[in-house]
């Protein structure tokens, strides 16, 4: 005897569909939790389950393995900076005058460490632009941004007071030790700078202006 195939009308087969779906337990809706459990299984090929305790130890050792790797990358591809840029963030000490600042310079030189002198003659520099008012100095200003505007007041010494920034910068961030012809410059320099008059102040002659406050 020869079975005929039984083929359900529309209704039918759209009924038997949806009983048939009704019969599995889905929950559509997954916690955070279980949606990264499910991610670390897909990623590392784990069998874990997300409620319990294995999958806790789990992720803990990864979180431990991405602060290894990220401590490992600052530590050493971060630039390195020197102490003394550290310890001296601002530019200048408003406390000490710009005569202290040179006096320091030349103790220095004489004792032979080059790069203190170095910094205590810029900053006598900077001491002496602020005591007279040439240059507004504040705990955010930098050598390069007091060299563009300082330039600007004395155009005359503008391109040995750029020199003079980068230098400073060398030696504080760069861990640079100037060579003693260096430092004469410098402290001939803050010596010329006592006394030198401005002209008149044009904002224009200024890069300074162009940097966002």
């Amino acid at each position: 005897m020869r079975s005929t195939g039984w083929t359900p009308n529309d209704d039918e087969a759209r009924r038997l569909l949806t009983e048939r779906i009704d019969s599995y337990d889905i929950d559509g809706s997954l916690s955070l939790w279980e949606r990264f459990i499910r991610w670390i299984n897909e990623a590392l090929t784990l069998n874990v389950d997300s409620s319990g305790a294995g999958s806790v130890v789990i992720v803990v050792l990864l979180a431990a393995a991405v602060a290894v790797l990220l401590f490992l990358l600052i530590r050493y591809f971060r630039p390195s900076v020197s102490p003394a840029a550290i310890e001296e963030s601002q530019l200048v000490d408003s406390s000490i005058a710009a005569e202290e600042y040179f006096d320091s310079a030349k103790r220095y030189l004489a004792s032979g460490e080059l790069d203190q002198a170095y910094i205590h003659a810029y900053r006598s520099i900077v001491r002496n632009a602020q005591q007279r008012q040439f240059v507004e100095v504040t705990p955010s200003t930098t050598a390069t941004t007091f060299g563009w505007t300082m330039g600007a007041v004395l155009p005359h010494h503008r391109d040995a007071i750029d020199e003079a920034s980068s230098g400073f910068n060398r030696v504080v961030y760069g861990s640079m030790t100037p060579t003693r012809d260096a430092v004469a410059t410098v402290m001939q320099l803050a010596h010329s700078l006592q006394t030198a008059q401005p002209q008149a102040y044009n904002p224009h002659n200024d890069p300074a202006r162009l940097i966002p406050r």
